[in-house]
């Protein structure tokens, strides 16, 4: 007979739509899986859904518990709906379902995140190619691409990366004359499975002569979403290592950076820049705070998009928007001077030695325009998520 943990997915205020959940306990490091089974109201099992066991630690009354948390993903729930899922620990039939793998070459330095046979993006870290990593390409809705390499205009708008502008004076954005350098130390695997797949990289930030400035650890995840609606979270934190740092106020810098594909340009293209606000245009958009921004147009004769979602945890939520016309796309919380064009409202930030500072984004990719592609919704998804509570025996 078959041992069974079950939990209350509520979905509070908000329609909810392949929602990644985790359940509100540790279960035993012993079981090498955990199946989980949405329960009719007759308390029937239905078909298993995405689940994955995930390493966690908590403390309880000055004592380690150790073991793992288990995260599965709620196809769909409406707004006030309460559901019953079991958690399946013993003699459990996983039934077939896909999972998120990461294709490390250590050799050619690239990480790749596949859903099946379909890449999602690559994750390229050789230092001898690239001034700074990147993720290229990056794939949407029946494998269009949806960002470049912006080699005619902006070199140094490379798809998807992290940069800043002004780091203790050196310049960590473009790839001009005595620019400064991102040089990878490694690239971990932390996970992989049917709800996602995960990456930790180990970042040196270098001065324009290659001297450490302070490191960035960023960790990359994949959900296992459908091609409609591929998401990846960027979890980015700068470590002041080796000293103060310094993070200058100005618009060239990310935290987190898009170059969108050319033909999805809203100048000489089909995009239309839309934020959380309603405003539309670079015009409404560009320096104006917004909890999201999303980039969307007309791709082979499909529309498409992508938004980045600021975590209401990072520094100065609701971000700034370097966000142009031409293309590019940043959550910037540093160029206050700029947006506002009042030089006494600035944002520069100082980390002491030994500091860190942390950003969360969701990158969403999506097919349809903004209203079809539900991104208010799957903002509210990302900032209150559903809540999961243990049923008690």
């Amino acid at each position: 007979m078959s041992e069974h943990i079950f939990l209350d997915v509520h979905a509070g205020n908000h329609d909810r739509e392949d929602s990644v959940v985790q359940a509100p306990i540790i279960c035993d490091e012993e079981h090498e899986c955990h199946v989980v089974h949405e329960v009719d109201d007759a308390g029937n099992m239905g078909d298993p859904v995405p689940s994955q066991c995930v390493e966690a630690c908590e403390v309880e009354e000055h004592e380690m518990e150790c073991g793992c948390h288990i995260s599965f993903i709620v196809p769909s729930m409406s707004a006030g709906e309460v559901r019953r899922y079991a958690i399946c620990t013993d003699e459990c039939e996983e039934g077939e379902i896909s999972e998120v793998i990461v294709d490390l070459d250590e050799n050619a330095k690239t990480a790749a995140f596949m859903i099946g046979d379909d890449m999602v993006t690559r994750y390229n870290f050789d230092f001898d190619e690239f001034v700074r990593p990147n993720c290229y390409p990056v794939y949407g809705p029946n494998g269009l691409e949806i960002t470049e390499y912006a080699v005619t205009d902006h070199p140094h708008h490379k798809s998807m990366y992290v940069a800043l502008g002004e780091v203790n004076g050196e310049d960590n954005w473009s790839e001009q004359e005595g620019h400064a350098y991102t040089q990878c130390q490694s690239v971990e695997v932390l996970a992989e499975g049917p709800v996602f797949a995960q990456i930790l990289a180990i970042n040196d930030w270098l001065d324009s002569n290659k001297n450490k400035l302070m490191e960035e650890w960023t960790v990359i995840t994949v959900y296992n979403m459908p091609e409609s609606g591929r998401v990846i979270d960027w979890d980015i934190t700068f470590v002041a290592s080796e000293k103060g740092i310094h993070i200058g106020d100005t618009k060239e810098s990310g935290t987190l950076s898009v170059r969108m594909l050319t033909e999805l340009h809203e100048k000489g293209g089909t995009g239309l820049i839309t934020n959380a606000h309603g405003a539309i245009t670079e015009a409404e958009n560009w320096g104006k705070p917004s909890p999201w921004v999303d980039y969307s147009g007309e791709l082979e004769g499909q529309k498409v998009g992508l938004a980045i979602f600021d975590s209401p945890h990072n520094l100065r939520h609701p971000t700034t928007w370097h966000v142009r016309a031409y293309g590019l796309f940043t959550a910037n919380c540093w160029g206050y001077s700029y947006f506002t064009g009042d030089e006494s409202r600035r944002g520069d930030y100082v980390m002491p030695e030994g500091d860190i500072l942390n950003f969360i984004y969701r990158v969403y990719i999506h097919a349809g325009d903004v209203e079809e592609a539900k991104v208010r919704e799957k903002y509210l998804d990302f900032s209150f998520p559903p809540k999961v509570t243990a049923v008690e025996e």
